[in-house]
């Protein structure tokens, strides 16, 4: 062997790293997700520690087990987890999430959003006897701090209807429960499963689909990781038969066909 080869050879082994040519495990990726630090079980909510639970955890822990990932929930009130995802932007994905939502903080930023994780039917609850009555019965309307009751939105600005707004369902829902409150604005399986574990009041507050409600889609965001969120659109593809299991687990509802008029 000539003495350049002999060289280049001595070259190559200083050069290659201590453990080269064995296979190194690769890193987990971590993910900060900044959610909702709001009682809004099944869909979605933070316990007494803080730790989020529910029917998102869930779906969003067996995406990241799949990948190979590590997700780390962030709890916030919901106008700090926008202004830290959309101003600050020291989160790298936020859930729930819509296009529609917070346009004015949004502007020229280039969101990216999944498929839909889960569609939330929200409308108003009101006592039984109450069931039926025209919106101009409805004076005085509860929802949490960050919530927007888009069906109510011009007979709010008219001043037709006071909101009442709390950081907690239960409270409201109690309000209401005493005849302080017209109508509390909430998703329905959120409202009816805090009216029969929280309140123990089953049936004591009834969804009114004679009153103006929406469907929203709730989908996971981010602004810095467009190729992990296309993976995450894939997946809720790909495992349609877990989050069937997922739903049945959380008992939530089978919406029912939009009615017209209605979106």
């Amino acid at each position: 062997m000539t003495m350049r080869k002999l060289l280049l050879a001595a070259a190559c082994c200083l050069a290659l790293p201590a453990g080269a040519g064995r296979a190194e495990p690769v890193p987990a990726r971590t993910y900060t997700v900044g959610v909702e630090n709001l009682q809004y079980f099944p869909l979605h909510s933070t316990d007494a520690h803080n730790n989020y639970t529910g029917y998102a955890r869930d779906v969003l822990d067996a995406f990241a087990r799949q990948q190979g990932y590590t997700f780390r929930y962030v709890p916030l009130p919901i106008n700090r987890l926008y202004a830290a995802f959309l101003k600050e932007q020291i989160l790298d994905f936020k859930y729930p999430d819509h296009p529609k939502w917070r346009e004015e903080l949004r502007g020229s930023l280039k969101v990216s959003y999944s498929d839909v994780v889960v569609t939330s039917e929200e409308g108003a609850v009101v006592l039984p006897q109450n069931k039926g009555r025209p919106l101009s019965a409805i004076h005085s309307l509860g929802t949490v701090l960050g919530f927007t009751p888009w069906p109510y939105q011009s007979a709010i600005d008219s001043k037709a209807i006071a909101v009442t707004t709390s950081s907690r369902f239960d409270g409201l829902l109690r309000r209401a429960l005493a005849g302080q409150l017209d109508a509390v604005y909430v998703n329905v399986d959120v409202a009816n499963y805090l009216l029969e574990n929280e309140l123990k009041a089953p049936g004591g507050l009834q969804f009114d689909p004679a009153l103006p409600h929406a469907r929203s889609d709730f989908r996971l965001s981010s602004l810095r990781h467009e190729e992990v969120v296309a993976q995450f659109s894939q997946f809720l593809q790909r495992e349609r038969p877990l989050l069937q299991q997922l739903r049945a687990k959380y008992k939530l509802a089978e919406l029912r066909p939009p009615e017209p008029g209605n979106r």
